[in-house]
């Protein structure tokens, strides 16, 4: 496990994040959230919300395991049907000191909170967004310019080149 990027969150900044590059999760720490950065050829599949364009995940719903999360997320926000393989690389650790709440589904976040990111191999091409916050999805070759200015551009390139070895 190691430390390679750091960031904050937040109009005052209070929201602190970590990411780590890891095969494994810690286990002291709640899950709430996760993101897929998904694969269907030589293509990344993003998925383009109010954020722009972006890594397709989302939070976990009651009783939901990570596994079930991810299917479901990247079903709804890229249209993916069957994942041919899924790898963990790497985790986001949130600091979130004052608990905000989320704004779509009005439930507080944990204090301190794990975001596991997995690289995706999909069995065929998405068939595009059907998620109410997101507007499309597409498949990009990683040198495109949509990939370059993604706010998740930082994880992005990570994960493909620890496809790519």
């Amino acid at each position: 496990m190691r430390k390679v990027l750091k960031g904050q969150w937040g109009e005052k900044a209070d929201t602190a994040w970590e990411f780590y590059l890891s095969e494994s999760l810690p286990t002291d720490i709640e899950v709430s959230a996760v993101m897929g950065l998904a694969f269907w050829k030589d293509k990344i599949f993003l998925t383009r919300t109010k954020r722009g364009w972006e890594i397709p995940g989302g939070h976990l719903e009651n009783e939901e395991t990570v596994e079930e999360c991810l299917l479901r997320e990247l079903s709804e926000e890229i249209g993916a049907g069957s994942v041919r393989s899924s790898k963990l690389f790497g985790f986001r650790k949130i600091y979130n000191p004052d608990r905000k709440v989320n704004g779509t589904e009005g439930k507080q976040y944990p204090r301190n909170t794990l975001v596991p990111y997995y690289l995706i191999e999909l069995d065929k091409e998405p068939t595009g967004a059907n998620a109410e916050d997101c507007f499309e999805s597409k498949g990009y070759d990683i040198y495109d310019n949509v990939i370059a200015n993604s706010h998740d551009f930082s994880l992005i390139l990570m994960g493909h080149c620890r496809r790519e070895n």
